[in-house]
């Protein structure tokens, strides 16, 4: 009698398998933008938004189970009109830094231009307080032009920020972020 031994092979795909429903089910939560405006702030030109969750239970988890988190926003600004590529007026980045301490039981929050984070015990509150009103500079105001149409085109992504390198090129094909990509455009004329 001959004991029947799985395959690597198989054995290998259902470990994919596995790992990308895991990795689906674990981005069920989305981002979610509010408020996207281009303004002038004291003659610099700045995009102004808000972002929340429609879930926390996973963001949490994350956190308390010793995850850092960034909340990382890319915004790029171009000449609107163009048939397949427009030209690039400006470009910025911030990065937003999310922790959890087991010890204080303390959820503290790292924005950009500002030295001191932000900390509270309830992550809803945290978040609310601190993502509700974001500004991403983009530079000075004098970029754009009278008369002409723009589009402002801003990517979110929530995503782990503490994986060592050899991890992520092991698992390249991996997705490291906790929430989807979501990608906002704004067109508007000056």
């Amino acid at each position: 009698m001959q004991l029947c031994r799985p395959q690597p092979l198989a054995a290998a795909l259902a470990l994919v398998l596995a790992l990308t429903l895991w990795g689906q089910a674990a981005q069920a939560q989305t981002l979610v933008l509010s408020n996207l405006v281009v303004d002038n702030q004291s003659g610099a030109l700045a995009a102004r938004f808000g972002v929340a969750l429609d879930s926390l239970a996973e963001v949490s988890d994350a956190l308390q189970g010793g995850m850092t988190l960034a909340l990382t926003c890319r915004g790029k600004l171009a000449l609107a009109g163009g048939m397949f590529s427009s030209p690039q007026v400006a470009a910025a980045e911030m990065t937003c830094r999310l922790k959890y301490d087991q010890l204080t039981r303390e959820y503290s929050l790292t924005l950009p231009g500002r030295e001191a984070p932000l900390k509270n015990q309830r992550l809803d509150e945290l978040l609310r307080t601190g993502w509700q009103s974001l500004t991403l500079e983009m530079g000075p105001w004098k970029l754009l032009e009278r008369g002409k149409e723009y589009a402002l085109t801003l990517d979110i992504r929530l995503h782990q920020t503490d994986i060592p390198n050899w991890f992520k090129r092991t698992l390249f094909f991996w997705s490291w972020d906790v929430a989807p990509q979501t990608s906002y455009q704004l067109h508007f004329k000056y």
